[in-house]
């Protein structure tokens, strides 16, 4: 008779006088110890000798896929090869079975840190919200199901995360097949507009008021002080965060009056070439009192937790800034302020700067590439161009912020 669950069941874990085995199909049999433990067992004929093999413990291994096993191990013995050898090859393969967490950490160690900019903001987004979930599944076993149904839990509440981590567990993804790591790509075929994803777009620019706002925050709220300097060298450079985040001491020449933007420190580096941009007295005022905050670290901005003392600060931090403003807004003027990120300021400066410089030296100072052929001719750096731009910018902020008569003499060129 063959063998059955309910059987196994009633066996498994009791004590029994002796070891004893049942028999059920195709040479599958179970061997029963005398404290109830069940292993199943195959006997088989290879090269014309009587074999005995063992499969797998109930009910760690279910009787259907021992069934289901037995099959497998028989096409094994066709092709010429032996059960233990078969179980021995599935052995070491399973024990080289990557997870999701592996492929995506060796992906960050090998590739992301090297070629990514922000690899250490993607890998601390995985263990955030992907490892916790499904880090320990085998990556191959981990279909599109499984990644969709994260990816749509997380985009409910931060649609931005939700996109990077579509993009970089798809790069993952395709680098580990490459490598032959992985055997599947469960998210390949997938974009973004299948989860409903949209990408945002905004033309917010901040008008004077909220301008004038930014500074009333300085002065009459805790903001650490740094923060404050550093809103302000976006909106007067109209730099990226992660620019002046990455920048170190030696990158600002004040002999020359150069603020040099290292290739690996801005978006458009992949041509190997520096952003220049002048710096004007009121700008130097700013980045030297940031460099006294952080005396002693080659970053102009240091990471005020000391767990990171030594390190940039990080960029994350950066972007909840302008929360403390509307927060600010809300308990003294019992308003709501329009949203705004830190790319608002950059984009307030360059519409700001509209009448004040000729468009191909504020891309310029934005550290855009001139259009065409353009870029190919022209290599000016346009560095008097922008000085006079940047001078009569500030000039303008400090009229909005103080009046119109009592603009600092610092801005003097």
């Amino acid at each position: 008779m063959s063998l059955t669950d309910s059987f196994l069941r009633s066996i498994m874990n009791k004590e029994h006088e002796k070891v004893f085995e049942k028999t059920d199909r195709d040479g599958l049999s179970v061997r029963v110890s005398r404290k109830g433990k069940v292993v199943f067992q195959l006997r088989y004929m290879f090269e014309s000798k009587q074999k005995r093999v063992d499969i797998g413990t109930y009910p760690s291994l279910g009787l259907k896929d021992a069934r289901e096993e037995v099959l497998k191990i028989k096409r094994a013995l066709e092709e010429g090869m032996d059960a233990r050898i078969y179980l021995a090859t599935k052995l070491q393969r399973n024990s080289a079975i990557k997870t999701v967490e592996d492929v995506v950490r060796e992906w960050d160690h090998v590739y992301a840190k090297v070629n990514i900019k922000n690899a250490d903001q993607i890998l601390r987004t995985f263990e955030i919200h992907v490892f916790p979930k499904i880090g320990h599944i085998p990556h191959d076993s981990a279909g599109a199901h499984v990644w969709i149904a994260l990816i749509e839990e997380i985009l409910r509440k931060r649609p931005g995360i939700a996109r990077r981590i579509l993009t970089s567990a798809k790069q993952a993804h395709s680098w580990a097949l490459r490598r032959k790591m992985v055997e599947t790509t469960p998210l390949e075929t997938i974009k973004s507009q299948d989860l409903g994803m949209r990408r945002s777009s905004t033309s917010r620019v901040l008008n004077d008021d909220e301008i004038r706002l930014l500074f009333e925050v300085f002065e009459n709220t805790s903001m650490r002080r740094k923060n404050a300097l550093l809103i302000q060298l976006i909106l007067l450079f109209g730099c990226r965060s992660g620019e002046i985040l990455q920048s170190r001491h030696c990158d600002f020449d004040f002999e020359h009056a150069i603020w040099t933007v290292p290739p690996e420190s801005h978006k458009g580096g992949a041509n190997g070439k520096p952003i220049k941009r002048p710096i004007i007295p009121a700008a130097q005022k700013l980045i030297e009192e940031a460099m006294q905050l952080s005396k002693g670290c080659e970053w102009v901005f240091e990471s005020s937790l000391t767990k990171d003392k030594g390190k940039m600060l990080n960029s994350s931090s950066v972007l909840s800034l302008p929360k403390t403003v509307m927060s600010y807004y809300q308990r003294t003027r019992n308003k709501i302020l329009p949203h705004f990120s830190m790319h608002d300021l950059r984009r307030t400066a360059r519409t700001r700067w509209s009448p004040i410089a000729p468009p191909h030296v504020c891309e310029v100072m934005l550290g855009h590439k001139l259009p065409g052929v353009w870029a190919v001719y022209d290599h000016n750096g346009y560095l008097d161009e922008q000085r006079k731009a940047y001078t009569a910018w500030w000039a303008t902020v400090m009229s909005i912020v103080n009046g119109e008569s009592n603009v600092r003499s610092i801005l003097t060129m």
